[in-house]
């Protein structure tokens, strides 16, 4: 699979969440990855993941069904977590798919930071390795956790938003005015969500209803917005 020219560009910038009474040194991005096709097949649903940047460290957390899939429309499976530490490595792989990945950076202090960290921490420890998963990519640590993917419910967004509320509780507030499945989801897969589903969840769980959240009202205002990769799907 050929890698496209990874571009980036900042396109906004706001004040940064942190009082002023208290010195920003450490980040905390949501990065959400658009729609793309490969070889011939359109994946419709995005991707979330969350990075975590402060003093001598550079980590991003990334959920998904990088594992077995089960269910219908391959909609559950193995609960893969992927940390990176390179996140050029994270990046370089996301544009290679050739959709767009828009990074959302929220200026915190360590503590809040370590919070983040702290948390995935937990989960992997209630999970087990997976190296079997890494392939020898040593800026890769890949983990199988208790709990297994669900697209509707545990997912690459709902588990980056947890991650996030660790720093920022508030961060989600206004986000449920957001929860559009049909801009998604196809009429199919909507009819099983309120079947066998158990019906539209009540937590943005879709990355492109986050985007749009984040876009357009979000709780916590970040302080910059960069593109990665192509514009195009």
């Amino acid at each position: 699979m050929a890698g496209k020219q990874l571009q980036t560009n900042t396109v906004e910038s706001r004040k940064s969440v942190v009082d002023d009474k208290l010195k920003a040194d450490a980040e905390v991005h949501i990065l959400v990855g658009g729609p793309y096709k490969l070889d011939g097949e359109e994946h419709r649903y995005g991707h979330t993941a969350i990075r975590v940047v402060r003093r001598g460290s550079d980590v991003t957390y990334d959920f998904g069904r990088y594992g077995r899939t089960t269910g219908d429309f391959g909609a559950e499976g193995e609960g893969i977590l992927r940390v990176w530490s390179n996140f050029s490595k994270y990046i370089s792989g996301e544009n290679a798919l050739g959709r767009l990945t828009t990074e959302y950076i929220y200026p915190v202090i360590e503590s809040q930071a370590k919070a983040v960290e702290a948390f995935f921490d937990g989960v992997e420890k209630q999970g087990k390795p997976r190296p079997d998963l890494q392939r020898g990519r040593p800026e890769l640590t890949v983990f199988q956790l208790s709990t297994n993917y669900h697209a509707l419910k545990y997912n690459c967004t709902t588990l980056s938003l947890d991650g996030m509320r660790s720093a920022l509780p508030g961060f989600e507030n206004g986000s449920s005015a957001f929860i559009a499945p049909e801009d998604v989801l196809t009429w199919g897969e909507r009819a099983a969500m309120k079947t066998v589903g158990g019906g539209t969840p009540n937590r943005v769980f879709l990355p492109a209803n986050l985007k749009k959240f984040l876009d357009q009202k979000p709780a916590v205002k970040p302080a910059n917005v960069i593109n990665h990769g192509s514009q195009g799907k």
